[in-house]
């Protein structure tokens, strides 16, 4: 799963909060500005969650340009900070560091932990994944409990970052908290995803004990049930028979290829992930000295990749 779970990579700030009657004065003498600068900021932001990041980028420098003629500081801040996540959405990681900083260096920022998280996005994105690591587990602190959408999000990026540096343990305890937080935000899907992002780096690394993964697989499977989408869940399904296999839980594994074969119909998947799906079952039977089977399903699994090959 390098990619397969869909977050908001970069937080942008979408109000200006006053804490101080002298703030609150200030902002009264510049109504229409201020209304300016919100009603750019806020499309800016709507372009940003679009994935219009040169659109949003444009909408910010404008909001910058205005805020930088009023004395009142918060707005100042407010637009920094969102055109450092548009700069970061653009592949420009220094700028977008550069005006983070800048931002922070006039003051507190109201949301800490999302400022630390675009903190990370910009080393993640310039490939410094230790310092991204450190400014991920910061945002993470930062974050209250509720925040659970962003403390998922941190820790899948905190999960891949740690991958990065080679920290195969940390990676799997990230995405194994991930898939918990995720579950507390009810997203089912993204839970059993992180949680096979999890077994995974716990059979890489090495580190764990056979109950400890097979547990993690279990929790998995569980959360499986709860999926509709039948295009992931075949996928979900044949990942975990991997991983039991490689577990040497085969008995397992195989039932699991079976529950991926009986999705894998019709319109759900290719020919070729058939093939593939078959050919899995075909190496389990093997392993399970259950040779007539396993030959069956490797003649089925080369029919399907010659009937691809013809195509």
């Amino acid at each position: 799963m390098t990619n397969c779970i869909v977050c908001i990579q970069y937080k942008e700030m979408t109000s200006t909060l006053v804490s101080s009657s002298s703030e609150v004065q200030s902002i009264s003498h510049h109504p229409s500005i201020q209304d300016e600068i919100q009603k750019l900021s806020k499309a800016g932001t709507t372009s940003l969650k679009n994935n219009e990041a040169a659109q949003a980028l444009s909408m910010f420098k404008k909001a910058y340009i205005l805020a930088d003629g009023v004395p009142e500081t918060q707005s100042q801040k407010m637009c920094l900070f969102n055109l450092g996540a548009a700069y970061i959405a653009m592949g420009k990681p220094k700028k977008g560091l550069k005006c983070l900083l800048k931002c922070k260096s006039k003051g507190s920022v109201e949301k800490d932990g999302d400022f630390y998280f675009n903190i990370a996005a910009a080393y993640d994105e310039m490939k410094e994944y230790s310092k991204a690591v450190k400014f991920y587990q910061r945002a993470i602190s930062e974050y209250i409990p509720s925040e659970t959408q962003s403390i998922s999000d941190a820790l899948i990026k905190l999960g891949y970052c740690s991958v990065n540096v080679g920290d195969h343990p940390s990676a799997a305890r990230s995405f194994r908290l991930a898939s918990h937080s995720y579950q507390k935000a009810e997203k089912t899907e993204d839970a059993a995803m992180a949680m096979r992002e999890a077994a995974s780096y716990m059979i890489r690394s090495q580190k764990f004990s056979k109950a400890e993964v097979l547990e993690t697989l279990a929790e998995c499977a569980q959360l499986c049930s709860g999926i509709t989408n039948q295009d992931l869940l075949g996928k979900l399904y044949n990942h975990i028979g991997l991983h039991y296999a490689e577990m040497m839980c085969f008995h397992q594994a195989g039932k699991y290829f079976i529950k991926a074969m009986q999705i894998c119909s019709g319109a759900n998947f290719s020919i070729q992930k058939r093939a593939v799906l078959l050919q899995n079952l075909g190496a389990i039977y093997n392993a399970l000295c259950q040779y007539e089977n396993s030959l069956r399903y490797h003649s089925e699994a080369a029919h399907l990749y010659g009937e691809v090959s013809n195509m």
